[in-house]
């Protein structure tokens, strides 16, 4: 049975304030003993984490066609290198498809015909050296060779799937963030038509007469060799392009191919019915959903990946605890387990009243090498099945204020979601990156928030999760029957960080800690 899929809507991202009465309470000064007030004395308390490296070795990261997708090499000091390649089809607006207008003659008639295609994508940014403008990256581009791919249409493929192409190449074109986002002129030189934020590549004129010359000479509906009757036929005969970088980088290019600016660009000479000799570029796009009176979207594909080679933390990572830091990496990449034993204490605690509790995570290298190799935006944190191995569950209560879910129920119901139905409330869970300055050094922090979750541990008894803390670009729970696939707030492979180890060990800085804020109510 095919598995059916639910997007979810996202939240805005915000910043956490907390408020205690009128005063701001500011994590990077929480002290000692606070003031005791009437029969409630309020307390900080700082405990230890132990944490371990992980990398995710089948990750199951989807890429939604509307998605941006992510093109290029780079070789992170930190994580080894990342290769991205891009696989998409485009297709004609229209069944039987004929270039020009009717009665337009486009064939033996002097200077008419096919001038140049242009493949292009639109930019959508770069993660790693955005301000490079002389290291440039090679795009290349091929046919695909791949019957699966023209035939999956309505598919989402994981970041591992190896697309066959031909090996014939097409053309090709060197691109730095700056010719990315430079103005190119087009179409006819006296209507100085441009573009900005494109990535175009001229190709082969001999595959330009292949494609253009797919469309039978007679372009009548019944003609045998018009490759154009139908969508079906249009694909047996052109399965798409496979676009990859070729030479090693500093950046990862993103592109969204549901943007009007993606597109195949055919230019070319026609006579007009009334004689007239016109320059004219018709294009073919990239269609995300089923469109011309039902015929199947355009195929697409991201194969992303990651290459540990030479970084054996990373390559084979140890479950010895961490004594120094931990690398993070957006999906699809690594992660950090995480168990809190001192939160044991906490449990059947019913004198405690839980204001506020939260992971604290530190960039361990403040002023990494190179440094244009940003963190993450956002961190996510689940939960460790305690029977189960390798099973997860999102965190109890703290996700968002809504408080009809429960990730301990199977499918949805009139009362409760496995999931907050509206996602991650990045606002109240945290996870977001913020910018700290201690001692003249500026660094990266990330809170979780875990109040409501530590509290139901102290009143409910509830179990002590060890936990799962990383980056992801989506994800899903399988235990769950509808199988949801959960957005996450990140772009897809961008950003690293290394922070700091969880560790038993005292005077350690930028280690991993849980702060917990509670009154004691005196019996």
């Amino acid at each position: 049975m095919q598995k059916r899929i639910i997007r979810l809507a996202f939240f805005a991202i915000g910043f956490i304030t907390i408020q205690n009465s009128c005063t701001k309470l500011d994590t990077t000064v929480l002290g000692s003993d606070l003031v005791t007030v009437d029969n409630i004395n309020t307390f900080s308390e700082t405990i230890d984490v132990i944490t371990t490296q992980g990398v995710f070795q089948n990750d199951s990261t989807l890429i939604y066609k509307g998605d941006n997708h992510v093109l290029g090499k780079i070789n992170d000091p930190n994580f080894g290198t990342t290769d991205a390649k891009l696989y998409l089809q485009f297709k004609p607006s229209f069944y039987p498809y004929y270039f020009g207008n009717v009665g337009d003659t486009l064939r033996n008639f002097p200077f008419a015909g096919i001038d140049s295609v242009v493949l292009c994508l639109a930019y959508r940014g770069t993660w790693g050296d955005s301000s490079n403008t002389t290291t440039s990256q090679r795009f290349e581009v091929r046919t695909i060779a791949d019957p699966l791919f023209r035939s999956k249409t309505d598919s989402l493929f994981g970041l591992r799937y190896l697309v066959n192409t031909s090996s014939t190449l097409l053309g090709f074109k060197d691109i730095t963030p700056k010719i990315a986002l430079s103005k190119t002129y087009f179409g006819k030189p006296s209507a100085k038509d441009s573009v900005v934020g494109q990535i175009r590549i001229k190709l082969d004129a001999s595959f330009a007469n292949y494609i253009y010359n797919l469309q039978d000479s007679t372009a009548t509906s019944g003609a045998p060799n018009n490759a154009y009757r139908n969508d079906s036929i249009f694909r047996e005969r052109f399965n798409g392009f496979e676009i990859k970088s070729v030479t090693n980088g500093n950046s990862l290019f993103y592109v969204n191919l549901n943007d009007i600016k993606t597109r195949l660009e055919f230019h070319y000479h026609k006579k007009s019915n009334t004689g007239v000799l016109d320059t004219v570029m018709t294009p073919f796009f990239f269609y995300p959903n089923p469109v011309l009176n039902g015929n199947p979207a355009s195929s697409s594909a991201n194969y992303v990946r990651r290459d540990y080679t030479g970084f054996p933390r990373l390559s084979s990572p140890s479950n010895a605890p961490a004594t120094d830091y931990i690398d993070l990496q957006t999906g699809p990449g690594t992660f950090a387990n995480i168990s809190v034993p001192g939160l044991n204490a906490y449990r059947n605690g019913k004198d405690k009243i839980i204001h506020r509790a939260f992971l604290m995570v530190d960039q361990y290298d403040a002023t990494p090498t190179p440094s244009i190799y940003t963190a993450p935006a956002n961190l996510y944190l689940d939960l460790k099945d305690s029977i189960l191995p390798n099973k997860y569950k999102p965190v109890y209560f703290d996700l968002s204020d809504e408080l009809n879910y429960n990730p301990d129920v199977a499918d949805l119901s009139a009362l409760f979601h496995p999931f907050p139905n509206s996602n991650v409330d990045i606002s109240s869970f945290g996870g977001n990156a913020l910018k700290r300055t201690e001692a003249g050094t500026t660094f990266t922090r990330y809170e979780i928030n875990l109040t409501r979750y530590v509290q139901h541990i102290v009143s409910n008894n509830y179990y002590n999760y060890d936990m799962r803390l990383y980056a992801p670009f989506n994800y899903y729970y399988p235990q769950y029957l509808r199988q949801y696939i959960i957005p996450f707030y990140n772009q897809l492979a961008f950003g690293s960080v290394r922070v700091g180890a969880g560790t038993i060990a005292p005077n350690v800085p930028h280690k991993m800690k849980m702060i917990v804020i509670y009154s004691k109510v005196k019996k």
